[in-house]
């Protein structure tokens, strides 16, 4: 494994659930549905897209309040 990195350490509890997830640098949040977590990636799925996270840049993961799972 390359250059020192660290695994990004995701809850189960959060995989398959909607979430807010706040990134350094950015002041906006990010919401979506957790997919997959790999290595230090997090897969997320928003209303129309797919992202892909480096997880070195997150600050925050929250999952949403009931209503807002689908």
């Amino acid at each position: 494994m390359g250059g020192g990195r660290n695994k990004l350490l995701v809850d189960k509890e959060f995989i398959g659930k909607v979430c807010k997830i706040i990134l350094f640098n950015d002041p906006f949040e990010e919401q979506g549905k957790i997919v997959a977590v790999k290595e230090n990636w997090i897969k997320v799925e928003e209303k129309n897209k797919v992202r892909i996270i480096n997880g070195d840049m997150i600050q925050d993961i929250s999952i949403l309040p009931e209503k807002y799972q689908k």
